[in-house]
């Protein structure tokens, strides 16, 4: 697949149809080899199938193929999170995190590398690929349910974390699946900065500046 060409050309709206599109025509040739897909692309195409393929939810796309390693950074922090004992996490929390920690490239026609209003978008991915996080982290409604055809359970007891489910009612799980898990890969980090120790001065020092 040509990516630099999908991601230099076309406008917000295009992009998600190019990638589809080349995706599904390309054959296992020897020439071009096996074609390469992730669960985001799977479920990208069962939204254009529903029709569902929004402009907000192209945006995610976007983002996705432009910085893969978002989500995966997200997952491995979030299985991190449940590891140490944590009962539930902020995907917000998290995202902020990655503006800090990642190395980003920004999308085709986005001012921003990650935009707040993607966020919860990924946190449905999320549930959607991983229902094992489902209910571990607070989600509250958004545009993405619409574009994703998912939706809120209905208000639960005070304390409880309302669970991610298909718009028929259907429990995440038992509905859409990828034939491609997904599974996170090592993100490589940003450095850390870590600042010079302060020269302590003495008191000599003092004394000499005086005079």
């Amino acid at each position: 697949m040509n990516r630099s060409r999908l991601l230099g050309e076309g406008g917000a709206g295009s992009f998600s149809d190019q990638l589809v599109t080349e995706a599904n025509s390309r054959t296992n040739s020897k020439e071009s080899g096996p074609v390469m897909t992730d669960a985001i692309d799977e479920l990208m195409q069962h939204s254009k199938e529903r029709g569902n393929l929004g402009p907000m939810l192209n945006r995610a796309y976007k983002l996705h193929k432009a910085n893969p390693q978002l989500l995966d950074f997200l997952v491995q922090e979030l299985r991190d999170v449940r590891e140490s004992g944590w009962s539930c996490a902020s995907v917000r929390s998290l995202w902020e995190y990655a503006r800090w920690v990642l190395a980003k490239r920004r999308a085709p026609g986005e001012k921003f590398a990650m935009a707040n209003a993607i966020a919860p978008y990924y946190a449905r991915l999320i549930c959607i690929l991983h229902p094992d996080f489902n209910s571990f982290f607070v989600m509250n409604k958004s545009q993405a349910d619409e574009d994703l055809g998912t939706n809120l359970e209905p208000v639960p007891k005070p304390g409880h974390v309302r669970r991610l489910m298909w718009a028929d009612g259907t429990e995440i799980e038992n509905g859409w699946r990828p034939t491609t898990p997904h599974e996170p890969k090592p993100v490589q980090r940003r450095e850390r900065v870590r600042r010079k120790p302060a020269t302590s001065v003495g008191l000599h020092d003092v004394h000499a500046e005086a005079k």
